[in-house]
Formats: C-alpha cells, structure tokens, sequence
C-alpha cells in the first residue's frame, strides 16, 4: 500500500529542533552525562544558538563540567550578547562593573584561562545593562538602576534609576524590591510614606536578601527602644555572610545590645566581618584584644589588628597605635613610629591626633637642655 510505503520512510525527529536539542543537552547535564551534554551545548552554540551560548558561559564561568576558563565565557557571552541574549547583556554588564572585560577591539585568548581584572568600567556596566533592560531583564534593570542612581555623576539619572528598580519590584524581583523600597524610603515625607517604603524592604527580607535584613536592624536600631528585633535582622543577615550585619551582630554581643552579653561571641563575629574586608570591624577586634575584658590584655595581637586597620585607612587605630608605641605598650617604645601614626591621623583630620601630636611637640621640646 502506498500509505505503508510512505511510513516506513517517515522518521519523527527525536531532538530535531533547537529547543529539543538543547533541552537535551541540560538532561545530559543533569544526569551526569557531561561529556556529552557539554558537545551537544557546543554545537548548538557554534551553529549561533543564543542559550546554548549563554549557558556554555556560565559553566565556563562558574567552573562547572568544564575547567573555569574566564576568557572563554566572556567570548560565549559576547556572542549570545550580540544575539541581544538579556541575560547575556546582563553578564557582560557585570564582568564590567567588576573589571573583568576585555576591550570591544581586543582579541579573546580562548587558551588563556584567566581574565585579568582592571579598573571597574561603569560607562560599559551601564551599555550591557541597559541591553538587558531593553530584553526585559529584571537583574539587568537592578544592575542599571544601582549605576543611574550611585554610578558616577557623568552617568547618573536618579529618576531613571528609580523607575527601573520599581519595574523590577513589580516584577517581584528581590534586589528591585529592596532598592525601590530604599529609594522611597530617602524620599519619606510621612510615616504612611515611610510604612510604605518599609513594606518593600521587608517583602525583600522575606525573599531571602541578606541586605534588606541589615536595613531593616539599621531602621529598628535608629528608632530606639528596639534593639532585639533590630540583633534578630543582623543575625538573619550575619548568618548569610553579610559582613556589615556580621559587624553589627558582634557589636551587639559586646555591648549586650538586645541579646546577653557575650565578649567571646562578639570577637568571632567581628573577626568574621574583619576577614570580610570591614575596616571598623578590625580596628574593633584590636580594640577587644587591648581591653582584655576581664583578662590579661593581648597587645601583640592588638598590634597586629590595629595595624591592619590603619594600612586599610582607619584613623582612629592609627591613634591608638600611636599611644602604645609611644609608651611602649606591647613592643619597645618607639616615638618616631608614634608621631608618623598621629601625623597619618592628623592628615586626615582627626583632631584627637594633632592635639595629641601637639602635647608630644611641646614634652619634646620641654626635655631638651
């Protein structure tokens, strides 16, 4: 029969299309077939597919089934990105914002595995994001409104800024929640108006963002008369790795501010916040180790944090390290090294310093004959 004859020839293209391909492609991935699910991805992102593009990216970005290779990502999404793929745009506008891009002339290395970091570029952060935006890409409209709003003077446009993070709050995205109820908040006029810009901060807390968390303990902690529920938000967001929560969480512990006093818990989440990059947070690990606190005070470890401190820019380490090595305090005393601490503190306008640096002037003029 003729209809016979012409279903022995027909064949039902299992992963004929591109989308079957590449769901295929992610099922090979997921059930640990990588090898293969790595070559369908790459054919398909040779042959100009823009996901698969996007998604061999990410893998090489995040060293995933493939060994990390920076360079190679960065030509992956590039090319989704020319594609007009949001959340490619959205990528490349981050690499951007953090330094990690190559020139729009320069020549990608696919061989060379890492992508050296430079200078942040804002201008270029801002080009990809907003192609993102453009796509409807809810980080790409976070990440351009955080540039229009606290970028540099030459690419802000607040209004925009504002605009962009309440798309993305009305699209329940958790950082577009977070900035739209933060921008409403510094233009409250009224306590509804506060209510209101509160209500976005705490809708992001509940989405898991560990930096609506440390606003909301801020709120409570400068309202007064709260500080358990405002301890609760930093140790919600301590426990995240929010290192400023870290810092607050350890600050609270030390001056038993809404939770019991706790010397040795403070430290651990000071230390926590200080290996983070806190300033304050190590200079205050120096101050703990100073103060001993019912024990013996450790100088040589205070030494070493307040010195940390100071070469991160902190002026008043820099003053109280001046005092110890003046009256040798933990090390031999060494008035010179004192006045160069006080001269980088008075420098930077600390009046406590140059008062200070004044009174040793006047004792060292004092004890010449």
């Amino acid at each position: 029969m003729i209809w016979e004859s012409n279903m022995k020839n027909f064949r039902v293209p299992l992963f004929g299309t591109s989308e079957a391909k590449l769901k295929h492609a992610q099922n090979l991935l997921k059930n640990g077939k990588t090898r293969r699910g790595i070559k369908q991805l790459h054919t398909l992102a040779t042959e100009g597919n823009a996901e698969a593009q996007f998604m061999l990216g990410e893998l090489y970005l995040a060293d995933q089934d493939v060994p990390m290779n920076a360079n190679e990502a960065l030509r992956w999404f590039r090319q989704a990105a020319a594609q007009q793929h949001a959340k490619a745009c959205h990528r490349l506008g981050v690499l951007s914002h953090m330094g990690f891009s190559s020139s729009d002339g320069e020549q990608v290395k696919v061989f060379d595995m890492t992508l050296k970091q430079g200078e942040p570029d804002p201008e270029k952060a801002l080009f990809w994001a907003e192609r993102a935006v453009e796509g409807g890409d809810f980080d790409g409209m976070v990440l351009a409104a955080h540039l229009l709003t606290q970028g540099p003077e030459t690419l802000r446009d607040p209004a925009k800024g504002r605009e962009l993070y309440q798309r993305a709050a009305e699209g329940g995205h958790v950082q577009g929640l977070y900035g739209h109820g933060v921008a409403l908040l510094s233009e409250a006029q009224t306590p509804e108006d506060r209510s209101r810009a509160v209500a976005f901060i705490q809708k992001a807390a509940k989405g898991g963002l560990p930096d609506a968390e440390s606003m909301l303990g801020t709120i409570l902690e400068y309202e007064g008369g709260k500080d358990a529920q405002a301890f609760s938000h930093f140790m919600k967001a301590a426990t995240q790795n929010h290192s400023v929560a870290q810092m607050k969480t350890g600050v609270a512990y030390y001056q038993g501010r809404g939770v019991e006093r706790d010397v040795s818990k403070a430290e651990t989440w000071l230390r926590k916040a200080a290996q983070a990059g806190e300033v304050e947070a190590i200079a205050l690990v120096g101050d703990i180790n100073l103060q001993g606190d019912g024990v013996a005070p450790n100088f040589l470890e205070a030494h070493s944090w307040y010195r940390r401190a100071v070469e991160a820019g902190h002026v008043g380490a820099a003053v109280t390290l001046a005092q110890l090595f003046y009256n040798g305090m933990g090390c031999e005393a060494d008035h010179a090294e004192a006045k160069r601490l006080l001269d980088f503190a008075a420098d930077r306008g600390s009046e406590q310093a140059i008062k200070l640096r004044q009174f040793l002037d006047a004792r060292s003029t004092q004890s010449k004959p």
